[in-house]
């Protein structure tokens, strides 16, 4: 089993899958759940912006649809940087109608980078190099999988963004009574869980909110409701103290079936929201996972908590508890 762990890897073995090194290309890598690799799609450039541009990328996004594909990965291999982002684009734009999330990549000159991306730990000025090759044939291939987290079509994600302002608004007017408000919402889904993209974003909007999403955490922990109310006005109580402790550690292990419904909406959540809301829900699924799973699973969480922001605290501290201290259940 080859297992490849980032852009620059598949864009050095994507020849080696395909059999030749592609040029003037867009291939389309699609990728099945939990990171199985589906089928490789070479598209001529030429193609894809030519006047029948749109059907060609028509039929690849079917093609993905059929294919069961999760995810997309869009590679153009060219030398010609400038013609290729239009093809790209139309690729992407297609892909993105049927595959949960996709991404594009351009590959020019032995280097790498995601066309737009203007951070520079991801695309620095002309790019990565792409690394060295060499591999010959392979067999199976995995793309590195996360605990599972995935993202829901774009059309929804959309939707989610929408509600997701919209709750964020009403903060301003009453920021005490939006935070009750907020925590109720996760209440009621922890309660009866809720259906929709535009639940989903509202709940992740109020998590957000670092005393709400504390309130939350303690909604897991049994006997705990002096707890809730004490972190939602922000006291450092007794109660607070006695309900999660030292090291995150709860009073008392969280019921089971609680906890899965935690983790099936902070999941939801993650799939639909916008990506400036994802560090919370990633955050407080690991502490869950602390709680419960393997450390090998909350220490994914921080991964992707982290990969949206890199500086979310919790995250941070969840991994700090991993690399010193015990097991918290």
């Amino acid at each position: 089993m080859t297992t490849i762990t980032g852009p620059g890897e598949l864009a050095s073995l994507v020849p080696s899958l395909i059999g030749f090194q592609p040029e003037d290309s867009v291939v389309a890598v699609l990728i099945r759940e939990r990171g199985e690799l589906g089928a490789l799609v070479r598209l001529d450039e030429r193609d894809l912006v030519g006047e029948d541009g749109h059907e060609v990328a028509h039929a690849l996004a079917v093609h993905a649809m059929r294919e069961g594909a999760r995810r997309a990965v869009v590679l153009a291999y060219t030398e010609d940087t400038e013609t290729v982002l239009d093809a790209i684009d139309v690729a992407i734009r297609a892909l993105e109608e049927t595959v949960a999330t996709v991404e594009g990549w351009v590959v020019a000159g032995g280097r790498y980078f995601s066309p737009g991306c203007e951070d520079a730990r991801c695309c620095p000025p002309g790019g990565r190099p792409v690394p060295a090759g060499g591999r010959g044939p392979v067999g199976d291939v995995r793309l590195r999988r996360d605990p599972g987290s995935s993202r829901a079509p774009a059309p929804q994600r959309r939707l989610a963004a929408r509600a997701a302002r919209r709750w964020e608004a009403r903060a301003a007017r009453d920021l005490s009574a939006w935070r009750q408000a907020s925590a109720s919402r996760w209440r009621r889904a922890l309660d009866d869980a809720p259906d929709g993209p535009a639940a989903w974003g509202a709940l992740a909007a109020g998590l957000a909110d670092v005393r709400v999403r504390d309130a939350v955490l303690l909604m897991l922990v049994p006997d705990a409701e002096d707890a809730v109310r004490d972190a939602l006005a922000g006291h450092d109580s007794d109660a607070v103290a006695q309900a999660l402790g030292h090291g995150l550690v709860p009073s008392a292990p969280p019921r089971p079936e609680r906890a899965d419904q935690a983790r099936r909406l902070l999941i939801a959540v993650l799939e639909h929201a916008p990506g400036r809301l994802c560090a919370p829900a990633a955050a407080t699924l690991a502490v869950i996972a602390w709680w419960c799973e393997p450390p090998a699973v909350a220490r994914a969480w921080c991964a992707i908590a982290l990969d949206h922001d890199r500086e979310y605290r919790l995250a941070l501290l969840v991994l700090a508890l991993i690399d010193t201290g015990p097991r918290a259940l």
